[in-house]
């Protein structure tokens, strides 16, 4: 999966390092795995959560250290597959409640290792390959508006719908005339039922329009990979090792729900190699050279999976302005409804990684020196449309105009518009050293001191061809690259990336060896990655990409399309810039550790683990609109308004990397564990957690994530406004699982006697069993944007007081009780209400919360022996094994006060079993 990156000790996803054989494993472009070995190849893995020793740098989340398995002098390997069928699993919560069938889903994966001698004791070998084929269809729930609400009648809306023509004064009973509807692209959605079909099922909420369609889509996964290894014994002193692999990776869809929607695709080819000479110079000085280079390819894809758009989708719509690729722009019509068209996202990253590492151990009596220094080259060459996409989009949820977004959508009241470009592909160069010192001394018998320092050197990233230009944010002039007086990069070098390290292990005399007491004290500091979006090529000359959000006192309009694109020659629409003095992040862990041995199986640690980190990476925007006096609509345009507006007339939005953001993480960690006896082992661990941050970074969010906070501050010149728990904060969580070998069985309690085919059938068993529950995710609660300065963030209402979650339900998470009220009004009940026009809401991030989590997993396994060194492994795996729903966050604007609250989403997967068989030899 190239898109797994944990959340570890309160860091950002994209903290984590990933190595395998000590090489750089990550797309350092989007901080996406670059690439997962079969987990049969691995001789071990080792995850490092904090205090690193000083070998380690590039991450303040987890290190995680994988290490491929080598030949012996036996021939030795195994064969494996593992099978999934819809035909044994559940179906989801949401199917079950429309009655709609479950998916058909098909999963194999497959493959093998071998390692073996090639020249007994001096030469071997070790090879392994998986696959993976994936194919899921069936119904795919849609959200579009009912027969009625396309002419106009939303009687059925609750709150009250205005005029914006006619001096904001409500229609009458919400219905606005049929005559009014002027918005070309909804002319042409409701009059073509093929391209846009009306509902075919009964929706859920009040305006009955949650997941009232019914439709097919289709979605198929390939994977292949290998690894070859090669060790070789050149001397008595000297080993060669060299490791290569490659895998090829596509992900696609080719149905979806509806017409309107675009199927997206994901194609990452990846390969490595990495050569190890490892010298025992003496029984006390062992050298290691590491030599190795990945390439890593991640495209992403934007489908037209039914072909009724092609590339004049556009145009059917009533969109001019042409379009590089099939499909339609996006439009957010609000409400629930779900999008119609695609942005169009299109990219290819193709990165490659040169690396070189030395190690230097030196154990002197009671020390143990280790030494070194590692140095990357990145190559990055990159395509992308933009995050606004090579389509675009046209954006009606803000609900500014009428009060609601379905209503301003009917109008063809426009919030926001924006579209990327097709342009060819940049290369970024830079480089990365890194040199370190460790030394742990055993300073006395019952206590450990470890003390290290590593230095970095990270190197400002330049375009290879200087296509790309930065904007400064005090005069507006455009700076270009090597051009003068500006250096290639845009922004300075950082030379003092010094990172100490300190940890303890101390065996107190009275504890008889079973109580330790451990604590450390690190600093990590590295460059983070920005993702493509941010990227400096991505200004014009070179890149034009518009971003118009329109004044609260004059709507846009869909049927404009993009024919008011300006020449690439002049700075204009959004733009990116750099600050100068961009600081890579510093990251302060501590922890203090107390572990306890009660009996020789049985054991109890209690830790405090603490982080804080500054100068973390953000997106913020650097030309938000300054307000005005007096009443909104007497308030200058919006552009007008912008601090950079005299220097840069036409330039909208400014997108600005900058590093001023910090972090804050506490904790108590407990764990316990029983080893095993009489067949049981068990393991459990809880964690009480807080973590506190201003932004969460460019990257964040996923389907479990949804919860309203935005990458940009809401307001530009207020970033303490948005400091609050971290939308991955979830204060407790718990885990305990265990293995159970079953007493029925030779040598095992019960069955002793039974006859071998008895015993070949009933006994032998093992079971294991995971339980993971955490408490909800944090959910920030959004709002009407009248603030007409043009927010680039997301926008909080007022909170008046706390909600009283009465008759809380799915469909209603934050009950029907004190909800919300009207706009800059608060009646005495309501815990919510928009902010009066022109200002910004006091409701903080994270002001509510989402449902728990809950699941657990269960396997039951058995080997079948054949001879002494031959056998059969075959497993049952059943996640989620009691099918218990856990939901993700509910919907949490105002904007669409029908749907606020309502929950469509389920996170934890309906129970699915899996069988496995694998053939050791």
């Amino acid at each position: 999966n190239q898109g797994s990156r944990p959340y570890v000790n309160g860091n950002r996803e994209q903290t984590n390092n990933f190595l395998l054989d000590g090489i750089d494993a990550n797309d350092s472009i989007d901080n996406r795995i670059g690439y997962q070995p079969n987990v049969d190849a691995l001789e071990e893995v080792k995850v490092l959560t904090g205090n690193a020793p000083a070998e380690f740098g590039n991450a303040a989340g987890a290190i995680v250290n994988a290490q491929l398995k080598s030949g012996t002098n036996d021939l030795h390997g195994d064969l494996f597959e593992f099978l999934r069928n819809d035909k044994l699993d559940a179906n989801d919560f949401f199917n079950n409640r429309s009655n709609a069938v479950k998916r058909a889903y098909r999963r194999n994966i497959f493959g093998g290792t071998l390692g073996g001698p090639i020249r007994r004791n001096k030469a071997f070998f070790f090879i392994d390959y998986e696959g993976t084929r994936q194919r899921d269809s069936g119904p795919s729930l849609a959200s579009v508006p009912l027969a009625q609400y396309r002419t106009g009648n939303l009687s059925r809306f609750p709150q009250i719908i205005k005029d914006p023509l006619n001096n904001n004064t409500p229609f009458t009973g919400n219905i606005i005339p049929e005559s009014r509807i002027v918005n070309p692209a909804a002319k042409a959605l409701f009059a073509d039922n093929k391209l846009y079909p009306l509902p075919n099922q009964s929706g859920a909420g009040t305006l009955g329009m949650t997941n009232d369609y019914r439709g097919v889509s289709a979605n198929a996964l390939q994977n292949d990979q290998a690894d070859a290894k090669v060790d070789v014994r050149l001397t008595e002193r000297d080993n060669l090792s060299g490791r290569w692999s490659i895998s090829r990776y596509f992900m696609g869809g080719s149905a979806v729900a509806l017409p309107t929607q675009a199927a997206t695709g994901t194609n990452g080819p990846t390969t490595s190699a990495v050569a190890t000479w490892t010298r025992t110079v003496s029984p006390s000085i062992v050298n290691e050279f590491r030599a190795g280079f990945a390439r890593t390819v991640i495209g992403d894809l934007v489908l037209d999976a039914t072909g009724l758009l092609g590339v004049s989708g556009n145009s059917k719509l009533g969109i001019p302005g042409g379009q590089p690729i099939a499909g339609a722009s996006e439009i957010n019509a609000g409400d629930g409804i779900t999008l119609i068209g695609n942005r169009g996202t299109i990219g290819e990253s193709v990165e490659n990684n040169y690396q070189l590492g030395n190690n230097l151990t030196i154990s002197r009596g009671l020390h143990f020196l280790k030494m070194g220094g590692q140095i990357i080259r990145y190559q990055q060459n990159r395509y992308y449309a933009g995050n606004n996409g090579a389509l675009g989009f046209f954006d009606y949820s803000s609900a500014k105009y009428t009060g609601d977004s379905f209503a301003d959508f009917l109008l063809n009241q426009l919030s926001e518009k924006g579209r990327g470009s097709v342009t060819g592909k940049w290369g970024h160069r830079h480089s990365r050293a890194g040199i370190f010192f460790q030394d742990d001394w055993k300073a006395r018998h019952n206590f450990t001191l470890n003390l290290g320092i590593r230095w970095e050197y990270t190197q400002p990233v330049y375009e290879v061809a200087d296509r790309q230009s930065n904007f400064d944010l005090i005069s507006g002039k455009q700076l270009f690259a090597g051009k003068d007086g500006n250096g290639r990069a845009l922004f300075n070098a950082y030379y003092k990336q010094f990172m100490p390290r300190v940890g303890f292990a101390w065996v107190p005399g009275v504890s008889t060896n079973k109580f330790v007491v451990r604590g450390g004290y690190a600093i990590i500091s590295f460059m983070e990655g920005t993702g493509a979006n941010l990227r400096l090529p991505l200004n014009p000359p070179f890149f034009f990409e518009s971003d118009t959000l329109f004044d609260l006192n004059k709507p846009g309009d869909i049927g404009v399309g993009f024919t008011d694109a300006l020449p690439l020659n002049v700075p204009s629409g959004n733009v990116r810039a750099w600050d100068p003095n961009l600081r890579p992040q510093f990251t302060q862990q501590w922890n203090l550790t107390l572990e306890h041995q009660f009996t020789n199986t049985f054991s109890l640690t209690a830790a405090y683990v603490g982080q804080k980190a500054t100068h973390t990476i953000v997106p913020r925007e650097g030309n938000q609109p300054l307000p005005g006096t007096g009443p909104v609509s007497t308030w200058a345009p919006l552009q007008t308004r912008r601090p950079l507006y005299a220097a840069q007339p036409l330039i909208t939005t400014i997108a600005v990397t900058d590093s001023p953001s910090n972090m804050n993480y506490n904790s108590l960690q407990l764990t316990g564990r029983k080893r095993m006896s009489n067949g049981l082992e068990l393991a459990s661990s809880y964690t009480l957690s807080k973590t506190l941050t201003d932004n969460r970074g460019f990257y964040g969010g996923g389907p479990n994530f949804i919860n309203g906070e935005g990458a940009y501050w809401q307001n530009a010149y207020n970033r303490t406004a948005d400091r609050g728990r971290a939308f991955f904060d979830a204060r407790h969580n718990f885990n305990f699982g265990g293995t159970w070998e079953l007493p029925v069985g030779k040598n095992r309690a019960f069955g002793k006697n039974m006859t071998r085919t008895a015993g070949l059938i009933l006994g032998g068993w093992n079971s294991s069993f995971l339980v993971v529950a955490h408490s909800g995710f944090p959910v920030t609660v959004l709002g009407l944007d009248s603030t007409n300065q043009a927010v680039r963030g997301n926008v909080r209402p007022n909170r008046y007081r706390a909600l009283t979650y009465q008759n809380q339900s799915i469909d209603n998470w934050f009950g029907t009780g004190n909800t919300f009220c009207g706009a800059g009004v608060d009646d005495g009940k309501c815990a919510y209400g928009n902010a009066a026009p022109g200002l910004f809401g006091n409701s903080s991030i994270a002001s509510e919360q989402a449902p728990s989590y809950f699941d657990f997993d269960a396997a039951l396994r058995k080997q079948f022996n054949v001879s002494e060194r031959r056998y059969f492994d075959f497993r049952m795996e059943m996640f989620n094994a009691f099918n218990h729903a856990s939901f993700g966050p509910p919907a949490r604007s105002l904007t669409s006060p029908a749907t606020f609250g309502q929950i469509t989403l389920q996170t934890t997967l309906p129970r699915n079993i899996q069988f496995g068989l694998k053939f050791y030899f």
